[in-house]
């Protein structure tokens, strides 16, 4: 089987529709555990661009003959960096802003998926989706197309690919995963002050999907600008049982109080605070503020950009229970994604 998983360096971009065949190729054809990683772990391949840089490496973790799958390995970690390589030439952001939405922009919108995990154990809670855009040279990331979804009409199409492909997930694999919950992100340019409502009851009607199995994330910083029509959106779908995450939350969590009468179950730690974690002055004091906050108000902090063991058991050390990040697995289309479940993922003992 494979995961992917990573230290400092972010190989998302390693794991293009081709990148990703070739893991699931080794997943099939083998019978060793493959990763992607910054650093080296078990035997590892190195993964070089056309110009010699490291990318990271191929990991394999065999308990049989460690030549067994040598030359495969590094066919397939050559391979990865040639995937890099085409992925580089990507379109120019120019480019796709010109393209009229609801077109072949939208038909190219895919969701990748990343598990969000419980930081003891590693097992998997929850998936959050990630909008992507697949084009011939390779998958871009948001920035590269988020300016064009930015009216009402437009965020509701790209939410509502988001919501029936995380859904669509649920449901195929509800007898593997029963307890496994979604989360869908608003945060593209804040909430519409129409239809919203309507989308998420239909979607949830189509599936038969529990609501509370369903996660809205809005930014906390777009929760000061909301228009009533917007909050009263906010309101309605969470009275449908759907779940409401602070995303990039602060110490105060003001921004509650901008959201009157409507519940917020959870909030995500920033990864800005993750990432001192690594370092011996990081900001501790922060982390415990937010987490005693959290506390306060009955919400579930989920910490993000977790890239290192070290930032899990320091995490956990705090109080911390839940987190995502590269050092779990990459975000990834469903089709690897059902694979990486199926066991705990990196946890903290």
């Amino acid at each position: 089987m494979f995961t992917t998983m990573v230290g400092g360096q972010n190989p998302d971009g390693l794991l293009g529709r081709a990148g990703t065949c070739l893991l699931e190729y080794l997943h099939h054809e083998t019978e060793a555990m493959w990763s992607l990683a910054a650093t080296p772990l078990g035997i590892a391949y190195p993964i070089v661009d056309g110009e010699g840089t490291g990318l990271g490496y191929l990991c394999m973790l065999y308990d049989g003959d460690a030549n067994r799958y040598e030359r495969l390995g590094t066919a397939v970690a050559a391979a990865i960096g040639l995937v890099h390589d085409a992925q580089a030439r990507t379109l120019p952001a120019s480019d796709l802003m010109g393209s009229s939405v609801g077109d072949d922009t939208d038909l190219r919108i895919v969701a990748y998926f990343q598990p969000i995990v419980e930081l003891r154990t590693g097992q998997v809670v929850a998936i959050e989706a990630l909008a992507r855009m697949q084009t011939p040279e390779g998958v871009l990331g948001p920035e590269a197309f988020l300016d064009s979804y930015r009216t009402g009409a437009a965020m509701l199409r790209l939410f509502d690919r988001m919501l029936e492909s995380a859904l669509q997930f649920l449901s195929d694999h509800r007898h593997r995963f029963p307890d496994l919950s979604a989360a869908i992100n608003l945060e593209f340019a804040g909430v519409p002050e129409h239809g919203l409502t309507e989308l998420v009851r239909t979607r949830l009607d189509e599936f038969g999907t529990d609501p509370e199995c369903v996660s809205i994330e809005l930014n906390e910083r777009i929760a000061y600008d909301l228009s009533p029509a917007a909050v009263e959106q906010l309101r309605q779908v969470t009275g449908l049982g759907i779940k409401l995450l602070l995303d990039d939350a602060t110490t105060t969590f003001d921004a509650i109080e901008r959201l009157p009468g409507i519940p917020v179950s959870g909030a995500k730690l920033d990864r800005r605070y993750v990432s001192q974690l690594n370092s011996g002055d990081g900001d501790f004091d922060a982390i415990r503020a937010i987490l005693a906050k959290a506390t306060d108000r009955g919400v579930e902090l989920i910490a993000e950009g977790v890239e290192t063991q070290a930032q899990c058991d320091k995490l956990v050390a705090l109080g911390c229970t839940f987190g995502q990040g590269y050092l779990f697995a990459v975000p990834q289309p469903a089709s690897s994604l059902s694979a990486v479940l199926d066991a705990p993922l990196v946890g903290s003992w």
